[in-house]
């Protein structure tokens, strides 16, 4: 830097004395002086001039957003005489608003009928009279903030070239618009920052020099403060040149999307812009995820990262060698896909150079009442179980109504046919949805709608759903609970006691911690030894209730018992009990009416034999169940005869080859009680 700084000092002492000497006969008047992108020799002798007058504010209400090149824009502030072709002009007063800076109404009339002359759409062209140094619009212009009241302002800053006209504009604006200004005391330049519409932003190292009374943090903390910066990325300059500007080698395209130039290895700054993209591709977007890092070539030095974003249209110069143009263009249409990308030839008395081309010489305007969007949209890969919750703010800046039903979340599973959802207002303009889950390995792409009654209507991301939102589902990370019954319907007589078996299943893919409680009302005759435990994933828990009928008189019984676990979708789940007990007059209890029951084998893996005997004839139903309480076969149902009676489940539509390994319940029962008996299936 300080040699590169020793060179540009001597070639302007040199050309000072050029100057001297050319127009000996004549001083020479600094309103002679035909400016350039870089300081005259007479400019930088009065480099002491840069922010005289200059006023600064404190900062915007917090929070702040710094608005991007690429969202939320209503038109361009070109200034005139122009240093952009007309072609250019009419093909952005088709795309949005032109601001066109005059020095007075004499200009302003003379511009209105070249814009006649020209096909011009002249309803979204409008006047900004004020004196001007220069057409360079993006470096003197103002920086536009949305600040922590909702309304779009205007951030100046003292522009480091001594142009006091031109440093005057972001304070013209703010009266053309009628917006709050803010004073932020740090020399800048536009072509030398680049925001992401979010918390970061960019820079050359030229923002350090320039400010030898700041130290770096306290460059940091003023950018926080007046823009929302949290991640300042001053980098070095790999170009080499007299501008230092990072609008010459590199442009963010959207949040998570940055532009870098690619030369030949050959070129004597191959190594160091190399080493600015590797620089990128490491860095973290402001979407938490690394920058997707897109080259273009410029061999000759073409200024192809110097073009300008117009709502949905990208404005790219062009040299004319058709070769690299085509190669630009095809750069910004994989970067930006849904976007027109229009290449732009220079005028011949304003020509293209690479420090100086299209896009410093415009600069976006702000839609102050735009419709504002504000979303962190889920770009990791996602577990399988669970919903994925999004999650927005929306606020028309303009207090117009959103318009309840335009609220949506369009989404779209494996590249299918999207689907929609609406998104529910919650408080403070906050709103959410909830994409459902989908299986491991599916990919999910989404994008945002809403609509408010003034007629705007905006999408997240900005182009919608040429380049949506993506991520990936993976496996899953909650536990999650199955139980083998959620009732427990048995009988008893007075004073005696049943046993009933269920069973406990980890179907998921974390530890399942769970408590079982009975409801105290029922304490006294119901009760389990087991309370609570922790299951591995895949795993299954035997327990045993227990229904003492001991001090009970004859009645139906009833109880609930929750089970409770960290199970995020049934962290309570229930079983509810009906405890039958009878008088015991005439009723034959389970030993009267069943004995010598024998099942097996035990494990069993291609047929299980059920034997027993009933002491009267009476309607029976046999039903195996598997561990999540299903029934997987009904065996028999309706009136045995007394006696021996026995069963071979291995029937042609049963296939044990498909039949999970795992345990089941074989359940006998009448219309007054039923037996359960574990079994094991192993193939």
């Amino acid at each position: 830097m300080r040699s590169k700084s020793f060179i540009l000092l001597n070639v302007l002492i040199v050309v000072a004395a050029l100057c001297h000497f050319t127009f000996a006969q004549e001083p020479l008047q600094c309103t002679s002086i035909v400016l350039t992108h870089w300081m005259t020799p007479d400019e930088f002798l009065r480099r002491s001039e840069i922010g005289r007058g200059f006023t600064p504010t404190p900062p915007p209400p917090a929070p702040v957003t710094n608005l991007a090149e690429f969202n939320y824009n209503e038109g361009v502030l070109i200034r005139y005489p122009f240093g952009i072709p007309m072609a250019l002009i009419k093909k952005m007063s088709e795309v949005g608003i032109v601001i066109t800076i005059v020095a007075n109404q004499s200009a302003q009339n003379t511009v209105y009928n070249q814009y006649v002359n020209n096909g011009v759409n002249l309803t979204n062209c409008s006047f900004l009279i004020a004196p001007t140094d220069s057409y360079w619009t993006r470096d003197y212009g103002p920086w536009f903030v949305i600040n922590g009241e909702n309304k779009v302002g205007i951030v100046d800053f003292p522009y480091n070239r001594p142009r006091p006209s031109d440093d005057d504009i972001p304070v013209k604006m703010a009266s053309f618009m009628d917006v709050p200004l803010y004073g932020m005391n740090i020399i800048h330049t536009g072509g030398n920052y680049m925001c992401d519409g979010m918390e970061a932003a960019a820079s050359t190292n030229l923002v350090y020099s320039e400010n030898p009374s700041l130290s770096p943090s306290q460059i940091h903390q003023m950018m926080n403060d007046y823009l929302g910066i949290i991640n300042y990325h001053v980098r070095p300059d790999p170009n080499g040149t007299y501008i230092d500007h990072i609008d010459c080698w590199a442009k963010f395209l959207d949040v998570d999307k940055i532009l870098v130039r690619q030369v030949p290895s050959s070129h004597p700054q191959y190594n160091l812009i190399e080493q600015a993209a590797a620089y990128w591709q490491s860095a973290i977007s402001s979407y938490g995820t690394p920058y997707q890092v897109f080259r273009v070539n410029t061999p000759n030095n073409q200024p192809y990262t110097n073009s300008f974003i117009l709502k949905d249209h990208v404005f790219v110069p062009f040299t004319g060698n058709t070769l690299y143009d085509n190669e630009a263009l095809q750069a910004y249409q994989n970067a930006m896909p849904g976007y027109q990308i229009i290449g732009v030839y220079q005028n011949p008395s304003t020509p293209w150079e690479s420090t100086d081309a299209l896009h410093c010489r415009t600069h976006e305007v702000a839609d102050k009442y735009m419709l504002f969007i504000k979303h962190l949209p889920i770009v990791h890969t996602q577990p399988c179980d669970e919903d994925y919750l999004i999650t927005t703010y929306i606020k028309s800046l303009c207090d117009s109504a959103i318009i309840a039903d335009s609220t949506r979340v369009f989404y779209s599973i494996d590249n299918g046919p999207y689907q929609i959802i609406p998104l529910s207002y919650q408080s403070n303009d906050q709103y959410t949805a909830l994409i459902p889950r989908q299986p491991a390995g599916s990919s999910i792409r989404y994008f945002l709608q809403a609509a408010e009654k003034s007629g705007r209507n905006m999408y997240h991301p900005f182009i919608g759903v040429t380049d949506p939102h993506n991520f990936m589902v993976g496996e899953g990370i909650h536990p999650h609970i199955t139980l083998s019954t959620h009732s427990v319907d048995t009988s008893s007589n007075p004073g005696q006691v049943v046993n009933f078996p269920i069973s406990i299943t980890n179907v998921g893919y974390a530890d399942l911690a769970w408590i079982l409680q009975i409801d105290s009302a029922s304490s006294s005759w119901l009760y389990s030894s087991d309370i609570m435990g922790t299951l591995s994933p895949g795993s299954t828990q035997d327990i045993t209730l227990t229904l003492d009928a001991t001090f009970l008189s004859p009645a139906l019984y009833e109880s609930k018992i929750s089970i409770q676990s960290n199970d995020p979708d049934q962290p309570v789940d229930n079983i509810l009990v009906h405890f039958n007990v009878f008088s015991g007059i005439g009723i034959h209890n389970e030993i009267d009416w069943l004995a010598d029951c024998k099942i097996g084998p035990n494990p069993f893996s291609n047929q299980l034999l059920i034997e027993f005997r009933l002491n009267q004839s009476i309607p029976v139903i046999i039903e195996i169940y598997n561990s999540s309480g299903y029934i997987v076969k009904t065996i028999s149902k309706g009136y045995l005869p007394s006696g021996v009676n026995h069963f071979i489940w291995n029937t042609p539509e049963s296939s044990f080859i498909s039949l999970p390994d795992g345990l089941y319940l074989v359940k006998i029962s009448t219309d007054k009680s039923h037996k359960l008996i574990k079994v094991i299936h192993k193939n």
